[in-house]
């Protein structure tokens, strides 16, 4: 067995390494010693390719919609600023469809991964959009075209 060089410093509350030690102490009929117990607990989740759990495309789609209200209220408030009253109506509606689609997203994951391959592409042109807007302090000639978009995408999830 090669020789452990490498030390790492953890630290732990009481009551977490309490359970460590109760852990510990019962992992074999002559129990273990706490740290040797933490360190085969962690070679093992290791060995078995524990990987962080996958998001469910659902939560994924939820996470693109949050960025993407992030966008539209940057939108919102650039028309705001500006006295785009049109503009400004134009994005609240599209925000208003968002939130929407934000609390009733589908529940399946092939009727979610297709809205979400929608959203992320009109995202993307969002997101140019917004920086755009933020730039220039007025809503760009494009936006229109953009929000429309959006909305389109967002159509599978609205009620």
């Amino acid at each position: 067995m090669a020789r452990r060089t490498i030390r790492k410093l953890t630290c732990w509350s009481d009551d977490e390494w309490r359970r460590v030690e109760d852990a510990a102490r019962t992992a074999r009929p002559s129990g273990v010693p706490p740290l040797r117990f933490v360190r085969e607990a962690a070679l093992e989740k290791a060995g078995k390719g524990a990987a962080p759990p996958r998001r469910r495309v659902a939560d994924e789609l939820v996470h693109q919609l949050a960025r993407v209200l992030n966008n539209l209220r940057q939108l919102h408030r650039v028309a705001e600023d500006d006295w785009d009253e049109d503009g400004a109506r134009l994005v609240a509606a599209v925000i208003h469809a968002a939130e929407a689609a934000t609390a009733a997203p589908p529940e399946r994951a092939h009727d979610a991964a297709a809205v979400l391959a929608e959203v992320r592409a009109a995202g993307v042109a969002l997101n140019e959009l917004a920086h755009s807007a933020n730039a220039a302090e007025y809503l760009p000639a494009e936006a229109p075209e953009v929000l429309t978009a959006m909305f389109t995408a967002l159509r599978w999830c609205l009620p």
